[in-house]
């Protein structure tokens, strides 16, 4: 019993004494780990004054495989550092990456800036070439020898007869005065009386041979002939046979169709790029692969409040009489405003606050430039003011992917495998050991 009260004692000491060895054991282990990494941190990131880029350096030295030459060009000290952006870095894509990513390349140009403005427009007939035919005298149609629209007519081609008692009584009233003329002397106003007679005619639109016929035939025709005055396409036709019309009514319109119009809108901001003369390009559904020619001969000097557009009126020859009037037409109006550098509208990425382009250097390194372009496009290119020089090799597509890259290296982010512009085969190796 003594044995047993002795021992108890004795074993607590013991485990006390085990316990207390293990934890001072521990402390001096953990204390000596920190000592050693300590010693593997570089001198130039033991003395940053930010405490996470210190162990975001220590880190990338520590690791070792997988620094890119971005990075390395980013790092103070380094004699190959790069200029680049805020928020972006340089980065250099493998060759075989940039196959497998699909990267396109441009190369800015020095060219000629042809602005183009696109719209629409309809083909109208030339309101200079229009005729309306009208009668100076009431009656009664006869006979209709043109009855349908679209016919294409020659001047001096009967469009109808009619029935005019004004017109008879003109007729009779020439004859008898032109006979009492050359009856003699005695008949001293026969003369005046038949010019009167005739210049009666004459106001009726009643043309001179058939003046000469009346004179020769010596009897009154009983119905006036109705001629066309020039030679076109007859666009309306507003009369039948039996039909009673007077001065007023508006009997054809005939319009010679070798020269139209193209009426189109344009936008207040493009007006700037649209003057009398320009040279415009016209498209037609009818004959997709042919171009027209035309220019610019009026502009409207109203704006229409609504849309916002004014109306632009393009003159264009029409010898085979291929443009239907109310055909729609798609037009181009050519501007050009000198020589500039241009470059793909695809290379420019704009995020809103800056447009950037990724200039290709030697061993694949495409740095970020900012660029100024001008706000006018020039079909599908930009030109650019400011940033680029002609010759420059730029990436024009999957740069947003490029972009990306970029930025999250700047924020010292993991890369994309490839783009550390290391081989990639260095790579795998150092990844397989690792694992």
């Amino acid at each position: 019993m003594k044995f047993t009260r002795s021992f108890v004692p004795v074993t607590l000491f013991l485990l006390l004494f085990v316990g207390v060895a293990a934890w001072y054991g521990g402390v001096k282990y953990a204390d000596t780990k920190m000592h050693r990494t300590s010693e593997n941190i570089p001198s130039n990131a033991k003395s940053s004054n930010n405490g996470m880029a210190e162990l975001q350096m220590a880190s990338d030295t520590h690791r070792g495989a997988g620094m890119s030459d971005a990075k390395m060009a980013a790092m103070p000290g380094n004699e190959k550092a790069v200029a680049s952006l805020p928020g972006y870095v340089p980065i250099t894509v493998l060759t075989e990456l940039q196959q497998q990513i699909g990267i396109r390349f441009d190369q800015v140009q020095l060219g000629p800036l042809n602005m183009s403005v696109s719209t629409v427009g309809i083909v109208r007939p030339d309101e200079t070439r229009l005729s309306d035919v009208y009668v100076k005298t009431e009656g009664w149609i006869h006979e209709v020898f043109v009855d349908f629209m679209g016919k294409e007519i020659a001047q001096g081609t009967p469009l109808l007869s009619i029935y005019s008692p004004e017109f008879y009584s003109a007729q009779e009233e020439y004859l008898v005065s032109t006979a009492a003329s050359l009856r003699g002397p005695e008949t001293r106003f026969g003369g005046a009386l038949a010019d009167s007679a005739l210049l009666k005619l004459e106001l009726l639109d009643i043309p001179d041979d058939e003046i000469k016929a009346l004179q020769e035939r010596k009897k009154p025709n009983k119905y006036l002939t109705l001629r066309s005055p020039v030679t076109g396409t007859v666009l309306t036709k507003s009369v039948f046979a039996g039909e009673q019309i007077k001065p007023s009514t508006k009997l054809y319109e005939i319009a010679d169709l070798s020269v139209v119009w193209v009426q189109a809108k344009v936008y207040e901001y493009e007006l700037p790029h649209v003057e009398l003369g320009q040279s415009v390009i016209i498209q037609v559904p009818a004959f997709p692969e042919k171009t027209f020619e035309g220019k610019v001969v009026f502009i409207q000097a109203m704006l229409n409040e609504k849309t916002r557009t004014t109306d632009v009126r393009i003159e264009l020859q029409n010898r085979e009489n291929e443009l239907k009037i109310g055909m729609f037409a798609d037009v181009q109006i050519m501007h050009t405003m000198g020589d500039g550098l241009l470059v793909s509208m695809s290379s420019v990425i704009r995020n809103g606050t800056q447009d950037v382009v990724f200039r290709v250097g030697k061993d694949n390194l495409f740095t970020p430039v900012a660029v100024k372009i001008s706000p006018i496009k020039f079909g599908n290119q930009f030109h650019v003011l400011e940033g680029l020089s002609a010759g420059d090799k730029v990436v024009a597509s999957a740069n947003f992917l490029i972009d990306s890259e970029s930025r999250l290296r700047a924020g010292g982010g993991a890369s994309m495998s490839g783009m550390e512009g290391m081989d990639m085969s260095k790579d795998s190796a150092t990844g397989n050991n690792a694992k």
